[in-house]
Formats: structure tokens, sequence, C-alpha cells
């Protein structure tokens, strides 16, 4: 155990010495001029007595000085017994108010003192310092863990005091709002956010102190988009009669949640809009078909027939479509195996024939690798969509290549034309769902839209990837890679 650096209440030692000091000299002094006058007195009348008198002043005033000296050392000790453990006290009084970590145990720290009013009082302080500290040791690690907590949530964090002022934030949040953190601070909420709706939400709970949920777009310089957030806004501390002490906000961003909801709303109104479009013309000839047989004219009966044939075969396509993307979200895993690349290429190009021969179109394929680790099933489709892709938009009499290679982690296939290639504006978009480069030329030729887009979901259940090289007038190349 450490003992502490003891400490004597010198001050309090010298006025005690010199007042009881004062106190003994001045009483000496009274008896020996007491003893001396007395003397004096009895003297008068007797000679011998006056001369013993005169050899006796030398004697008193050695007497006094002796009896001084005397009370002195024992005014000394006395006083430093009592001043050591007001000094321990002191030090005790003054370790206990920076809470110093040196501690000694309640016997030890009484010495030699016999135990009394000064020993139970120093052992009081020992029992509190030592409460004391334990309770600091707590708080001290419940601050650290709570550091840690919000340091560690993916959300941002910020409390303000009742003037708008920054009580703290985490690192979330000024790694979002560009913030300092741990350094330099910004003394305003204004300063920080220049968004009215938040600053609104955080002024109207300091007023109130009710909490409130406020959803606010904010545009942040490293982002490219906006960002959204749903702010949890509740009041820090409020006082009965009085307003609320501060206010502590939890940014939520949404950002995924409002693009997710944005594409599922694209999604059902492009879905609704490809189904009703075939269902109408479908109606349309329909109702004039039964027209006609009313009336028994048959002339356009057959055409009729051939544009109903047509769009309800184009309906089944999208359907089909359709159900693929929803089983490939599902999570349902694929039954990869080692696959022939000149034999699922070939079953590919044999479904396409007829478009192919339509459009005098060349199809060479190059066989780098002879194998690859896919779903047969899922592979054949990949490259039934690319290729018909490739058929269906470049001029009639080019050439398509289907290349195969072999790479250090994977095989690679390239689905390369010599068309008139896709402008820079469309390739970032062109595996969303229903979109097309050309909407109309695309709907007359009987797409769907969502060809490219059940290619990358392939890929990606594959956990492999697909990219798109492309520049306008120099053909298009479309390249996945099959992961080993």
């Amino acid at each position: 155990m450490v003992r502490p650096q003891r400490y004597f209440a010198w001050k309090v030692a010298r006025q005690v010495f010199l007042s009881h000091f004062f106190i003994v000299a001045v009483l000496l002094l009274m008896m020996a001029v007491s003893v001396r006058l007395y003397l004096f007195q009895i003297s008068q009348n007797n000679e011998d007595l006056r001369v013993a008198l005169s050899s006796f002043d030398g004697y008193l005033g050695s007497l006094v000085l002796t009896a001084l000296l005397i009370a002195a050392l024992a005014i000394a000790l006395t006083t430093g017994r009592q001043a050591r453990p007001l000094g321990r006290l002191i030090q005790r009084a003054r370790e206990l108010r920076r809470l110093d970590a040196r501690l000694v145990d309640e016997d030890e720290a009484s010495e030699a003192d016999e135990p009394g009013e000064w020993y139970d009082l120093e052992r009081a302080l020992n029992r509190i310092h030592k409460d004391l500290r334990a309770k600091t040791d707590a708080l001290s690690r419940e601050r650290e863990e709570l550091s840690a907590l919000i340091g560690a949530v993916s959300d941002a964090i910020l409390a303000v005091d009742s003037s708008e002022s920054p009580l703290f934030y985490n690192s979330q949040f000024a790694l979002l709002f560009r913030v300092a953190y741990g350094g330099q601070k910004v003394f305003a909420l204004g300063e920080m956010i220049r968004v009215p709706e938040i600053l609104e939400g955080y002024r109207e709970v300091l007023s109130t102190g009710q909490r409130r949920v406020v959803s606010a777009t904010v545009h942040i310089s490293h982002h490219a988009l906006p960002r959204h957030f749903s702010i949890s806004i509740a009041p820090l501390k409020v006082r009965e009669g009085e307003k609320t002490d501060g206010a502590i906000g939890i940014f939520h961003d949404v950002t995924e949640l409002k693009q997710s909801e944005q594409i599922r709303i694209e999604f059902v109104g492009n879905a609704s809009h490809e189904l009703r479009t075939p269902l109408t013309s479908i109606k349309g000839y329909v109702e004039t078909l039964r027209e006609d047989i009313k009336t028994k004219r048959y002339d356009d009966a057959a055409g009729f027939v051939d544009v109903i044939a047509r769009n309800v075969d184009r309906l089944i396509f999208l359907v089909n479509d359709l159900l693929d993307l929803s089983t490939l979200e599902s999570g349902k895993e694929l039954a990869k195996t080692s696959v022939s690349t000149k034999e699922v290429t070939e079953s590919a190009l044999r479904q396409l024939e007829n478009k192919r021969s339509a459009k005098r179109q060349v199809i060479q394929s190059h066989f780098g690798s002879e194998a690859v680790f896919a779903d047969a099933r899922r592979l054949e489709q990949v490259l039934v969509n690319l290729v018909h892709n490739a058929i269906k938009y470049i001029p009639e009499g080019r050439k398509i290549d289907l290349i195969w290679e072999s790479a250090p982690d994977g095989t690679i296939l390239r689905v390369k034309d010599d068309g008139p290639g896709i402008p820079y504006e469309h390739q970032t978009r062109l595996f969303e769902r229903f979109y097309r480069v050309d909407t109309g030329r695309s709907r007359d030729q009987g797409g769907t839209g969502l060809g490219l887009s059940i290619v990358k979901h392939i890929m990606i259940k594959h956990k492999g990837s697909i990219r798109l090289s492309s520049r306008p007038g120099q053909g298009s190349e479309f390249i996945c890679v099959f992961p080993d």
C-alpha cells in the first residue's frame, strides 16, 4: 500500500504553541512576583532574612526560566501530537478534493495515535474518499462506454443546450456534416446545419419540451446526391415550470429507403403500363372482331387474330420475365456445375437462329475457355438475353462476337457487336428494370425492358459481375465475369 505524503499543520501548531506558552509564562511570572512580594514583606523586620532574600532573587529567576523551558517543551510535544492528526485530515481533505488514488488502510492511518475523535473523523474521511473514488471510477467507465457506444452508432447524433450551442456530437455526425471532431468546436447550431426544417424542429423541442420527428433533405458537399433523413428530436431534461435544458437529435439516413421506395413506385408504374398496353390492344381487337362476327364480316379476322396472338405472346414474355426476377430476388440458390461453354453457347444460338437469319447478321464464337462454373439454365438465359439485344439493336448484316476467356480467378464472357453503340447518358441506367434507350423502338420490337436487369441479377447470384463498354458509333461490349 502506497503511503500518502504527510502534511503538518504548522500554522495551527504555531498558534496553539504561542497561545499556550504565553498563558504559562504569564502564570509563572505572576507566581514569581507574588512569591517575591510576599518574601519582601516578611523580611522587613528580619535583617538575616533580608540578606537571604537578596541571594534568592537569582535562584527564583533561574527557577522561572527552567520552568518556562520545561513548559515550552511540554507544550511543543502536546501541540505536535495534536497537529499531526489535524495535518492528516487536511491532507485527506486535499486528496478528497482531487480524488487522489493514493489510499491507506483505516487501521494504518492512525499510526501510534490512540483512537479518539480525531481518529474517528479520519476513518470517516477515508470511507468517504473510497466511496467517492469508486463512484468516480464507475462514472468514468460509464462515460467511456457511452462515448464508445455513441461513436459506434451508425446514425449521426447531435445534442444542443437551451442556447442552441452543441453539447456533444458523435463522429458520424462530424463525418457527415464535415464538422471538427475532438478539436475546434462549432458554437452555433446554425453553423453546422442550415436546413430550416431541422432548425425549426430543434427550436420547437427546446420551446415545448415535446418530442418531434422531422423529415428533411440535406445537400451534403461530399455526396453527389442529396441525402434524406428522418430526425428524431427529444428533450434532454425538462424541469417543471421551466424551459427544456437541451435537445438531442438522432439523424437516421433513409436515403436508401427513399430510393427503394422510388424504385418500387417506378416498377409498379412501368409494370402496370407494360401490362396495360397489350391488354388494351387485345381488348380493342377482340371487341372489333366480335362486332365483325356479328355482322358476318370475316375479311380482317385473320389479321386481328394475329395481332391478338402477338400481344398475348408479349404478355407471356413479360410475365415470365417478372417471374424470373422474383425468383432471382427470392434468395433461392443456384445449381452451379461445370458447364461446357461450347454446348451452352450453341444451345442459346439455336433459339435465336430465326431472328439472326432474318437480319442476315453474323455471329462468331471464340472459345478460350472450355468450361465455366455456373448454373446451366441461368447461363443460357444470360447468353440469350445479351445476344438477342445485340440482334435487335444493330443494323442488318453486322457482326456479333461471342468470346469466352479464361482468367486467373474465373471465366469471362464477352458479347461484342459493331453496332451504333450506346450514348453515355444511358449507360449508367441500362441495367434498371424497364429502362430503354429508345422506348418506342423497343416496344415495337417486342422488348419488355427487363432483359438486362435479369442478366444483372443472374450475375449477382453467381457472385460475379457485368459491365458495359461502349462508345457511340463504335459498337458495344457486355463483359460478364464468372468466379470459380
